[in-house]
């Protein structure tokens, strides 16, 4: 009878209780925590790019409606001004007016960028899975 070879003495069972329970349960949590962050960094490397370039586009969106404000009431204020003889207020116009169609623009791909799904991989990867439990 060799302890060590386990043939002849009776096998060691998994240890029971409490500790073991919360061992189990830490060892899943740890699991599952490890497979989140590996899918995050798999979709932050695939929709990392489509998500600068929304956050660049309502940047640029917030930029240019300020200075159209902005123009807006200078041009307003030289157009007071200007009503006693100046030529500023065209100009402040004109620059009012590309700044809102900038904008305008800057939104209309903003809005067609939003379209887009963020995250198709896991859509894909989601599916898939959905596909194979079904």
């Amino acid at each position: 009878m060799n302890p060590e070879s386990g043939v002849d003495g009776p096998a060691e069972s998994p240890p029971q209780g409490l500790p073991a329970a919360i061992g189990d349960f830490t060892s899943s949590v740890t699991r599952v925590c490890r497979a989140f962050a590996g899918l995050f960094g798999f979709e932050a490397r695939e929709g990392g790019w489509h998500v600068l370039q929304l956050a660049l586009l309502a940047v640029a969106v917030l930029f240019a409606i300020a200075f159209a404000y902005l123009f807006l009431l200078l041009g307003v204020a030289f157009a007071v001004v200007g009503s006693l003889g100046g030529g500023w207020t065209g100009v402040l116009l004109a620059l009012f007016i590309f700044h809102v169609l900038l904008a305008v623009g800057c939104l209309l791909v903003l809005r067609s960028c939003i379209q887009r799904p963020f995250f198709p991989g896991l859509r894909r990867i989601l599916r898939q899975e959905f596909e194979q439990r079904s």
